[in-house]
This record gives C-alpha cells, sequence and structure tokens, in this order.
C-alpha cells in the first residue's frame, strides 16, 4: 500500500530505514540533507547507525529529528515515534521540544558591513596620517626676502619660496599658485623706494599665517633723497 506522501507504508521499518527510504524517494545525498537542515553529518550517521548514546541529550534529537523530517518533506511526528519505540530514553523527552542553535554552522557574515567597516578604517587611518599637514600653523619659506626689508636696484623683482602645495597662499590679497613640490614663483615690478608684500598663508582645516616684507627701490634720485630713509 503506497501512503499519500509517496512512501510504501512500511510499519515494520526501523527509524533508520525510514530515513534512507525518504532519502532515496528524495534522489538525496546525506551531505545535501546535512547542508539542507543544519544538522552536522556525524550527528545523522549516528542517527541511521542508531548509536544513541553517542548523540546528545534528547531535546536535541527531537530537533535533529524535525528538521530531518522537513527537509525530507514527512511526518516530523511519526519520526518521532519511531525513535522512541526502541528507545526508552527518549520518551523521556517532551514532543514539544525544540533544537538549540547549532552552533557548528558558520554565522552569516554581511559583507556590505565588513565594506564599510574597512572603508572606514582606511579612510580615519587616511586622515590620521594627514592630519599634521591639514591642522597647526602653515609654513612658508621666502628665499630672497630672509630679511624684513631688502634694497634693490632694479624695478623688476622676482618672489621666490616654497611651502605646502596644499596650503593656499595670497600675496597682497593675490593668490599664488606652486608647483606640485611647492615652489613658487612671482614676478612684481617695484615703485621707487618702499614697497610692501603681505604674505598670508591658510591650512585647509587649520590656522592661518601672516608676514609682511618690505622691499626698497633704490633709484638716483632716492638716493640723491636720503638713502634708504622713509
Amino acid at each position: 500500500m503506497v501512503s499519500g506522501n509517496g512512501f510504501m507504508a512500511q510499519e515494520e521499518k526501523n527509524l533508520s530505514g525510514f530515513i534512507v527510504e525518504a532519502l532515496k524517494v528524495r534522489g538525496m545525498t546525506l551531505e545535501k540533507l546535512s547542508q539542507l537542515s543544519g544538522v552536522s553529518e556525524g550527528a545523522l550517521e549516528l542517527l541511521l547507525e542508531e548509536r544513541f548514546d553517542k548523540l546528545p541529550s534528547a531535546p536535541y534529537i527531537h530537533g535533529y529529528l524535525m528538521k530531518i523530517a522537513e527537509v525530507l518533506g514527512i511526518d516530523g511526528k511519526e519520526l518521532w515515534q519511531r525513535y522512541l519505540k526502541n528507545n526508552e530514553e527518549l520518551r523521556r523527552s517532551g514532543e514539544e521540544d525544540t533544537l538549540p542553535p547549532n552552533r557548528f554552522i558558520t554565522p552569516h557574515i554581511n559583507k556590505k558591513v565588513v565594506i564599510i567597516a574597512v572603508c572606514s578604517i582606511v579612510i580615519g587611518g587616511y586622515f590620521l596620517l594627514r592630519l599634521p599637514s591639514l591642522l597647526g600653523k602653515p609654513e612658508l619659506n621666502l628665499q630672497n626676502l630672509n630679511e624684513n626689508q631688502v634694497i634693490v636696484k632694479s624695478s623688476q623683482f622676482i618672489i621666490e619660496g616654497s611651502m605646502n602645495p596644499a596650503d593656499k597662499l595670497t600675496v597682497n590679497g593675490e593668490v599664488i599658485y606652486p608647483d606640485k613640490d611647492g615652489a613658487f614663483k612671482k614676478d612684481v615690478s617695484l615703485q621707487p623706494g618702499f614697497n610692501t608684500f603681505t604674505f598670508e598663508v591658510k591650512k585647509l582645516l587649520g590656522s592661518s599665517y601672516t608676514i609682511t616684507k618690505q622691499v626698497f627701490y633704490e633709484t638716483q634720485e632716492s638716493n640723491n633723497n636720503g638713502g634708504t630713509q622713509q
């Protein structure tokens, strides 16, 4: 006689025979059953060998059988009763017992969370390394304006220096753009007498630094009128 779920009526079969028959009908291997049910292959082998003394306590066994029955599409209560027929220890377990979490199953890792965490660490590390250059007092080195006042005898003068290329430099309000190494040059035309140049350097997230230099353009006329006196 064939039952409604496609299995031959076989009350005489023990539990292991019943599971093996269900596996054949489903065309499923023990390995596949383990993957789908979450029950380890070792535990499944002990069940089929009916080596109950090697298995965990009754609540675990009951949970195993419910998971196996669900995957194989058979009645879990019937599977449980077949175990009870030949094992008195299992009778002490209630039918409502559930399977505790399987500690052998690898927990699912959210790849998106991992990627975000890695990116955050990389970005955070980058900013930590860049922090000294983004904060604090900016640097400015002037090559031919080491003194506060410089005297020249030509109306053409070249302001030269170096700075952090990430900073912003202005000379008398005009933005100066350094090269990738931070070096800069600016040609200026001098008026006779004192010429004042105000340098201001600003960091992206830090403070600004301002310094004033004077270049005295000495002509024959200014020399006759008192030299370098203002």
